[in-house]
Parts: C-alpha cells; sequence; structure tokens
C-alpha cells in the first residue's frame, strides 16, 4: 500500500493497492501475449474475423482511456479520500473503481488487438486479479471505514463493469440448495459448450472465413459477450454472497442476460445452420452444439431466474 495521506486525520491513502493492481494486470498480459502469440502461435485468426477484433478492441481502448479519464481526473476523487467522504456520484454511481476498471477495458481492447481467440482468457484472469485483490484489501478498508454506507453501496454499484445501478427493490429466492445446482449444472454446461464452440469455429471452419457466412454467424459473438456478463454478475454475487438476495438491475444482468442469450444464440445458431445448409456445407456439426448449448443456458437460467420474487 502506498501510503501518500496529503492530509492530517485522512484514513485512506490516495492510491491504495491501484499501483499493484495496474501493474499485475499488465505484466501477466504482456506475458500472455508473448507466448500465445509469438512463442507457442496458436489459434490465430485470419480475417475477416481478425477487421472485427482489432474494430473492438480499437473502442475498448478509447472506452477505457474515458472510465479511467472520468474516475481519475474529472470526479474530484483526491477531495474525498483527503476528507475521509464516500464518493458515490457522477461515474462513481455506475462502477465502484473506474479508474482500475478503466484500465482493464484498455488491456482488453489491447489483447483483442492480437487478433487470437485463446487470447480472450487474458482478460478474465485479469479481472479475477483485480477482483480478488480489491476484496481482500480496499474492500475491508472502506467497509471498517464507512460502515452500513459502504456496505449498501456495494449492493447498488458494480464492482469493476460500469453498469446502470441497482434499484432499492430486492428480489428474493427460497429455491432449495439441491433444485438450484439441478439448474445451475447444465446452465453452465450451455454457455460454456456455446462459448467453446463459437471460438473453435473461428479458427477450424474454413466456410466461416467467407465474408457471406461471416455476415451470419458474427452476431453469434453478442449472445456470447452477454453470457460472459451473466457469469461475470453471476461469480462476483458469489463472492459476495448475494446471490440469493439481489436488486433488480443485477438479477437481470446475471440470470437475466444469460436466459437472454442462451435464447438469442439459439437463434442465430438455427438461422446459421440454414444458411450453411443452403450453401452446400455439410460440416456443420459445431453450430448443431451451439444450439443446444443455447438451449442449456436459456432454458435452465430462466428456471431460476423466475423462481426470484
Amino acid at each position: 500500500m502506498l501510503k501518500n495521506y496529503n492530509k492530517e486525520g485522512q484514513k485512506l491513502p490516495l492510491f491504495g493497492v491501484g499501483p499493484y493492481i495496474v501493474w499485475g494486470m499488465g505484466v501477466f498480459s504482456l506475458i500472455g501475449v508473448i507466448l500465445i502469440g509469438y512463442v507457442l502461435k496458436i489459434r490465430e485468426l485470419t480475417e475477416p474475423w481478425i477487421l472485427m477484433f482489432r474494430i473492438i478492441g480499437t473502442l475498448l481502448i478509447f472506452t477505457g482511456i474515458a472510465v479511467w479519464f472520468i474516475g481519475a481526473v474529472r470526479s474530484d476523487m483526491d477531495n474525498h479520500i483527503e476528507n475521509n467522504k464516500l464518493k458515490t456520484s457522477g461515474i462513481y454511481a455506475w462502477v465502484r473503481n473506474p479508474m482500475y476498471s478503466g484500465w482493464w477495458i484498455a488491456m482488453t481492447g489491447i489483447t483483442l488487438l492480437w487478433g487470437n481467440v485463446l487470447m480472450l482468457a487474458l482478460p478474465v484472469v485479469n479481472w479475477l486479479i483485480m477482483t480478488i485483490t480489491l476484496i481482500n484489501t480496499e474492500e475491508k478498508w472502506l467497509l471498517n471505514l464507512y460502515g452500513e454506507e459502504y456496505a449498501e453501496y456495494k449492493t447498488k454499484v458494480n464492482r469493476c463493469i460500469p453498469w446502470k445501478p441497482s434499484e432499492d427493490r430486492m428480489y428474493v429466492t427460497e429455491i432449495s440448495t439441491a433444485r438450484w445446482m439441478a439448474y445451475d449444472i447444465p446452465g453452465n454446461i450451455g454457455w460454456i459448450i456455446y462459448i467453446v464452440c463459437l471460438a473453435k469455429s473461428f479458427v477450424n471452419k474454413p466456410f466461416i472465413a467467407s465474408w457471406g457466412l461471416f455476415g451470419i454467424v458474427a452476431p453469434a459473438v453478442i449472445p456470447a459477450v452477454m453470457m460472459a456478463i451473466g457469469v461475470i454478475e453471476l461469480i462476483s454475487e458469489r463472492i459476495e454472497r448475494l446471490d440469493r438476495r439481489l436488486p433488480k438491475t443485477r438479477l437481470q444482468r446475471g440470470f437475466g442476460f444469460l436466459t437472454l442469450g442462451g435464447t438469442a444464440g439459439a437463434v442465430i445458431s438455427i438461422v446459421t445452420l440454414i444458411y450453411g445448409a443452403c450453401i452446400g456445407e455439410t460440416e456443420l456439426l459445431l453450430i448443431w452444439i451451439m444450439i443446444a448449448g443455447g438451449l442449456l443456458c436459456s432454458i435452465f437460467a430462466g428456471l431460476i431466474y423466475k423462481t426470484y420474487k
């Protein structure tokens, strides 16, 4: 912890563990890029997928810079820390750690510029590094300092991903653990199958490299992103032990996104299957499996979603 206290009576440092988190994510990303992209040289994409990755990556870089700038420069956060006040307005009403989030989003964008499927794992690991570090350091300090005010703030605002703050209304489920597991396991199998098969299709399916089918398959990435957001939200909820009692926004962002993403993924996969059959493509097993994965995710995430009242 960098003990840079600017004012007498200031109880928290200005930087906290921020430099360590950023350096940790940066070093891990650099090692991952060198190992996957230059040493092993595996899972490299071809056009038109590389173009899509680079466009998204560029947008994420600018988004991350904007989030960091607003949180670090335009928010008057230093003044709040020096006066021991909890900052909950402005961008801090949308994300609790915009300065760290900005770096994470920008690094994710930089990773995508290489156009490599395996590098998609790097942002996930970086998110875990950031989340675990914050839970065991700054969040404990803030809870000790602000008590119930911070505890309530945590339930409404995301830790790392900027999002609309949650409503006060809470939703609760009384589902049994056995029933929860009966729904949770096949739902998790569903989104894993969908994302793995989609990633595999980027590399192994020659017909998807054509611009014609690319226009059909590319939208299949959107449900995958929705599923990923849902999974990240659910992991965050379980880390914080909130998964049985949730504000409306977090419920929708978790099980709601998984349900909607699974449904959209199944529909897009069916359209892709029909198009592939029309152009005479015979190797469509991955698309069939994606349909099954999307349906599993949609059905079982939806069953849990409906138990919340």
